[in-house]
């Protein structure tokens, strides 16, 4: 993107050399010395979880869970590249803020909760990704998800690939059935949200078997 121009332009740069060490690596450099950096795209595997069907029964575990506000918060907008390319450029893992001409600001936990309906408290979801050599995931997938993909087709670098998660979470799903089996489905949905929204993995096709572990 160009930079500005004005009387004053824009301090790409930091104030402070010492707070910004990572200054020579930063993609403002670029933007000092060139004037200009690349757009950036952003990866999308997002667009087709508003379109999948969600049985109610299930829909009522992926509330249970805290998922309600992330499916209901509407359908994705347009992707602005350059707004996201700029904040970029201002964005800080130093300091974990955007660097603004009227300051500094960041992300927070509340903003999160506001827009997507997410908890900020509680206990901290994370796990370790095993990229391969995962031990019995078959069996795994089919006492968590009620379903066994094909090791061939649809598995891929240590994880499950997003269009068989797609494919599963539009099987018709009947009334009727045992509760565990509307709560094998919300844990697709889950894991789609997860890998398609929340938390995408940078192939941009598949989910870490990683979420399956805190299924």
């Amino acid at each position: 993107m160009a930079s500005a121009s004005s009387e004053q332009q824009l301090c790409y740069g930091p104030e402070d050399p010492s707070v910004l060490f990572h200054q020579n690596e930063h993609i403002s450099a670029s933007l000092l010395a060139n004037g200009t950096t690349n757009v950036l795209r952003v990866r999308r595997t997002e667009s087709k979880v508003w379109a999948l069907p969600i049985h109610e029964d299930v829909m009522h575990w992926l509330d249970v869970w805290g998922f309600r506000g992330v499916i209901e918060c509407g359908r994705p907008r347009r992707m602005d590249n350059d707004l996201i390319t700029a904040l970029i450029e201002r964005w800080r893992p130093e300091t974990h803020c955007f660097h603004l001409p009227v300051g500094e600001v960041t992300v927070t936990l509340q903003d999160v909760q506001n827009l997507w309906g997410l908890r900020a408290a509680g206990r901290v979801f994370t796990g370790c990704d095993y990229p391969i050599g995962y031990e019995d995931w078959p069996s795994k997938c089919r006492d968590v998800l009620g379903w066994i993909p094909d090791a061939e087709t649809e598995t891929k670098h240590g994880g499950l690939l997003m269009t068989s998660l797609i494919n599963q979470a539009t099987m018709p799903l009947g009334d009727g059935l045992h509760e565990y089996a509307y709560v094998q489905r919300a844990r697709i949905h889950a894991l789609i949200l997860l890998g398609g929204l929340i938390l995408p993995d940078t192939t941009g096709c598949k989910v870490p078997f990683m979420w399956i572990n805190l299924g």
